[in-house]
C-alpha cells in the first residue's frame, strides 16, 4: 500500500464531487424562472389593462426631458417654446412668461424655457437617437419598443432580483414584486407613463435604482453598485441623493478611508453634471429651476403662490405635507362593482398606510431591523429624504387616492423589512394586506385607453407618405 502512487488512492467524497459536471444556468435556477415568468403572467393579469404595454410612447411635444435631449443635439439647453399647440425648433422670439408658449411645468428664466425635471430621460433620448434615425423614426419621438423596454422592463427584472436575494425564496420574493409593482403608487405612476408624463416617469425608474442601492447596502456593500443605484436615482428624483450619506457610513465601515475616498469621488461624479447643468441654466448650482415654473401663476396658482410666499423648501409646509402622506383619507365619489371614482376634491395625495399596509411591517419588525447595524442606518438614512420632502412646496399633485412622493423612500422600507413578513400568522396579514392594495390600485387606476399605436414599420410609413406628397 505504501508503494501505490497518488492516482491509486480511493477518491474522497469531495473529489468525487468535484468531478460531477455543474448543471447548466437555467437547469440551477429552473424553480427561479418559474416563479418570474408566473409573477410576470400575474403582474400582466393584475395590471396589463391599466398599462397596455404594446401603446406605450413617448414625444418631445409632451415631455420636456425629451425636448431637452434634442435641444442638446443641437449645442442649446434650452428648449423651444410652444407655438400653435407645437415646440417651434426654430426657437422663435415669444413671450415664455405666458403658459400657452411653455410645456407644462418647464421654467420660464431669463426669456428662455427650460427643462426642471432630472436629465436621465434627456441623455437617453440622446443615446437612442441613432436608432430612431436608422428607422426612420422622426426626431422627438420614442418607439414603443425602446420606451417599454427602458422604461418598465427594469422594475420586474431588478425588483425579483433584489427581494429574491433578500429572502432566498423566489416565490415570496415574487409576492412582494407584484404587491410592490401593483399594490403601490408605482402602478399610477407606470400608467401615466406609458404616455410619456415626465414626473410619473421619473417616479416609475427612481425605484430601480432605490432598490440597488438597498441590495448593496444590505449584502456585500461593494458601494459601486449602490453608486450605480444612486446615480439612476438622484438623475431622477434629485432629492435622492441624500442617501449618499448612507453611502459614505457604509464606504467607511467596510474599507476605511480609501474607500471613503473613492465613495466621495463616485458622489462627486453624481453631483457635479447636476450642478454644473443647473449653474449654465439659472445661474447657481443648487438652483434647479423649480421656482421658475410658476412663471405666470404667482397669483392664480395654489402652488404658485406657496412657492413664491415661502419658498420651494420651507419648514411652513411639514404640517400639511404630513397630513397628505401619511393621514389623509381617500376621497370617493362613484362606487360600483366595475370600480371606484376618487373625487377630485382631494389631489394632494392620500395616505401611504391606507393604500399599502404591508408598510405597517416598518413599525411591527422595528425592534428586529433596528438590532441589526445594516437596516438600522438604511433606515435612518430614509429620514432626510422624507423631510425634505415635507418640507417641499408641493405635496405631489394631481394624484387622486395615493401618495407618489412616498415612492422616494418605500421601496427601501419594502427590501428592509421583507426577510419579517412571512411564517405562521405573517404569512397572512402580508397576504391580506397584498391583497388589500391590489384590489385598491385596482379600483383608482383607471384603464388605459385602447387605441391604433403604430411600430417602426407604420412610422416609417407615414414618413414616405408625407415625403412623396411634398
Amino acid at each position: 500500500m505504501n508503494g501505490q502512487t497518488r492516482e491509486s488512492e480511493p477518491k474522497t467524497a469531495e473529489a468525487g464531487a468535484a468531478d460531477v459536471p455543474r448543471a447548466p444556468f437555467f437547469v440551477r435556477y429552473r424553480y427561479d424562472f418559474a416563479c418570474f415568468v408566473l409573477m410576470v403572467a400575474a403582474i400582466q393579469l393584475v395590471a396589463g389593462p391599466k398599462l397596455r404595454l404594446s401603446q406605450w410612447g413617448a414625444n418631445a411635444d409632451s415631455n420636456a426631458a425629451i425636448a431637452e435631449g434634442h435641444a442638446w443635439l443641437q449645442g442649446r439647453l434650452d428648449i423651444p417654446p410652444v407655438v400653435r399647440g407645437g415646440l417651434d425648433w426654430d426657437y422663435p422670439a415669444v413671450d415664455v412668461a405666458d403658459l400657452a408658449n411653455r410645456l407644462h411645468d418647464t421654467a420660464a428664466f431669463d426669456g428662455k424655457c427650460y427643462n426642471v425635471f432630472p436629465p436621465l430621460m434627456s441623455a437617453l433620448t440622446v443615446a437612442l437617437v441613432p436608432l430612431h434615425r436608422l428607422l426612420l423614426v422622426p426626431d422627438g419621438m420614442w418607439l414603443t419598443q425602446p420606451t417599454v423596454l427602458l422604461l418598465f422592463w427594469p422594475l420586474p427584472i431588478v425588483g425579483f432580483l433584489v427581494f429574491r436575494r433578500r429572502l432566498g425564496d423566489p416565490a415570496w420574493a415574487a409576492v412582494l414584486t407584484l404587491a410592490w409593482m401593483a399594490g403601490t403608487a408605482v402602478l399610477p405612476s407606470l400608467h401615466a407613463a406609458g404616455t410619456g408624463m415626465l414626473g410619473s416617469v421619473n417616479h416609475a425608474v427612481s425605484q430601480v435604482g432605490l432598490l440597488l442601492v438597498a441590495a448593496d447596502l444590505l449584502g456585500r456593500r461593494r458601494i459601486w453598485p449602490s453608486l450605480i443605484g444612486l446615480a439612476i436615482a438622484t438623475y431622477t428624483r434629485q432629492l435622492t441623493f441624500l442617501y449618499g450619506g448612507v453611502l459614505l457610513w457604509a464606504a467607511w465601515r467596510t474599507g476605511g478611508g480609501r474607500r471613503l475616498a473613492w465613495c466621495f469621488a463616485g458622489l462627486g461624479l453624481i453631483a457635479s453634471p447636476l450642478l454644473a447643468l443647473n449653474t449654465l441654466k439659472f445661474g447657481r448650482p443648487l438652483d434647479f429651476g423649480y421656482r421658475h415654473i410658476y412663471v405666470g401663476l404667482e397669483n392664480d396658482g395654489y402652488m404658485g403662490q406657496r412657492c413664491v410666499t415661502y419658498g420651494t423648501f420651507s419648514t411652513h409646509f411639514i404640517t400639511d405635507n404630513l397630513y397628505y402622506m401619511h393621514v389623509a383619507p381617500p376621497k370617493m365619489g362613484d362606487v360600483s362593482l366595475v370600480g371606484v371614482h376618487i373625487t377630485d376634491a382631494n389631489q394632494n395625495g392620500t395616505s401611504l398606510w391606507i393604500t399599502t399596509p404591508l408598510a405597517i411591517w416598518v413599525f411591527l419588525t422595528a425592534g428586529v431591523w433596528w438590532r441589526d447595524g445594516k437596516t438600522r442606518v438604511l433606515m435612518l438614512g430614509t429620514l432626510p429624504v422624507m423631510l425634505g420632502l415635507l418640507c417641499y412646496h408641493s405635496p405631489g399633485y394631481i394624484e387622486h387616492g395615493y401618495s407618489r412622493f412616498a415612492l422616494d423612500f418605500l421601496p427601501i422600507w419594502l427590501v428592509v423589512v421583507a426577510p419579517y413578513t412571512r411564517g405562521g400568522w405573517r404569512t397572512g396579514f402580508t397576504l391580506a394586506c397584498v391583497a388589500w392594495s391590489l384590489l385598491y390600485f385596482q379600483a383608482i387606476v383607471p384603464d388605459s385607453a385602447a387605441r391604433s399605436v403604430g411600430g417602426a414599420r407604420e412610422i416609417r410609413s407615414a414618413v414616405s407618405e408625407e415625403a412623396s406628397g411634398r
